[in-house]
């Protein structure tokens, strides 16, 4: 084990904290992701389910493709152009990942990004944290209510056995079976029936 200490000890470093990659790698990682994208969808067009998470689009003439997620200006007002096939969609993504790199107002613009991407996360956390903590102060108040509900209910017990029970209707009789010649005697009665308006005149 000394032998490993010995060999490794001098390659110790600390580990980098998430989020630390400049503004820079961050983009050229995403820029990467939709190179990956785009090889997917020349690949196979008709199965490419992917488009919400695409920076490119089918458009009528070609592709229309975005500067990043949230259409960043990469300079003189370019957020958005339209290309007529999959190898300039490519061509765009390498020069955009080189501009990244050089141009110092498009890095501003993706750090001014970043931050307004921060805030609003940071927002939403907050206003989440907000709305759990009411919450949490909430099931509080049904305890509370069930409580005195349980308290109530005896006095309520006692209430109804004090009540006189209302006298149920008696339970039907069930009809006796008429016998066999009996039924055949109804039966042989002839059935009255409603009057006409011709034979109540008779009469």
């Amino acid at each position: 084990m000394a032998n490993f200490l010995e060999k490794w000890s001098s390659k110790k470093a600390d580990k980098p904290k998430a989020g630390a990659r400049n503004v820079v790698d961050t983009f050229r990682a995403r820029v990467e992701e939709q190179k990956a994208y785009l090889e997917e969808y020349a690949r196979d067009a008709a199965g490419f389910k992917k488009w919400r998470s695409t920076w490119f689009q089918r458009v009528p003439g070609g592709f229309g493709v975005t500067v990043g997620r949230d259409s960043i200006n990469a300079g003189q007002g370019l957020s958005y152009i339209v290309v007529e096939t999959v190898k300039d969609v490519a061509e765009f993504l390498e020069d955009l990942a080189y501009h990244a790199e050089k141009d110092v107002g498009f890095q501003q613009a993706l750090e001014q990004n970043r931050r307004r991407r921060v805030a609003l996360l940071n927002a939403a956390k907050s206003g989440g944290d907000a709305v759990a903590s009411k919450a949490k102060a909430k099931p509080a108040a049904p305890k509370a209510a069930a409580a005195k509900t349980t308290a109530a209910k005896p006095a309520a017990a006692k209430s109804t056995a004090t009540k006189p029970v209302a006298s149920k209707a008696p339970p039907k009789v069930a009809k006796a079976k008429v016998a066999p010649a009996a039924a055949s005697a109804e039966a042989a009665k002839p059935k009255r029936g409603r009057k006409t308006k011709a034979d109540a005149a008779a009469e």
